[in-house]
């Protein structure tokens, strides 16, 4: 009987330490996508003005929020509204535009189509399987962010032996330190900065040719 009891015991204390193990791991993905949560940026931008054959500097504060979070089977779809790249080729005014963020277990993918009904639809569908969502150009991070990692590059170009037409993680974060992902072209580059539990903390754009460039940069950031 106290052989039994004692059996009893060790098994409630491993089942203990592994609820408690897995309490404490981290998520795949450490970005905070709930619905209401807003990122502000400070941005610079810098671009020719055709119409008055001059270098224009611009700062201004941007805005970036989730605006629904759509559950879809073990993913999620994430509405974002005022995503970085709203402010590359910016010529004076930037509209924010509607982005679908689609989360699946260790990925983030950004659809290259528009968020309209159509899209929430099948993103409430968990019969449709988003199959041209869940592409590996399409995949803007790829936890976790580790030095050297890569992702993305075009299917229809040749493989390379460089980094360029693909992401490529500069630097692991750190506790001080954002993770710098960076998609290198012949005409122009971007970075995204990004943090674990914070989300993105900086984007650049530069074209190598015609001048336009942006810097933006947190600034402050609001979770529900």
């Amino acid at each position: 009987m106290k052989l039994i009891n004692l059996s009893k015991y060790y098994l409630y204390l491993f089942l203990l330490i592994l609820i408690g193990c897995n309490a404490n791991s981290k998520p795949l993905v450490d970005f905070p996508l709930a619905k209401g949560n807003q990122w502000t940026y400070a941005a610079t931008i810098k671009y020719h003005d055709d119409d008055i054959d001059s270098m224009i500097t611009k700062q201004t504060n941007w805005l970036m929020e989730v605006v629904d979070v759509i559950p879809h089977g073990n993913a999620s779809a994430v509405i974002i509204k005022g995503f970085p790249t709203d402010l590359v080729w910016y010529e004076g005014k930037a509209d924010r535009g509607n982005y679908l963020l689609l989360v699946d277990s260790n990925k983030v993918y950004l659809s290259n189509l528009p968020p309209e009904d159509s899209l929430n639809l099948r993103v409430k569908d968990t019969n449709d399987a988003l199959t041209d969502l869940k592409t590996g150009y399409n995949i803007i991070f790829d936890f976790p962010l580790v030095k050297g990692k890569t992702w993305g590059a075009d299917p229809e170009m040749p493989q390379r032996s460089d980094s360029m037409y693909a992401w490529v993680v500069q630097n692991t974060a750190s506790l001080t330190e954002a993770a710098a992902i960076k998609y290198n072209t012949n005409p122009d580059h971007s970075i995204f900065e990004f943090k674990p539990g914070v989300g993105i903390t900086g984007y650049q754009f530069e074209h190598h040719g015609t001048v336009m460039t942006l810097d933006m940069k947190l600034i402050s950031q609001k979770n529900q």
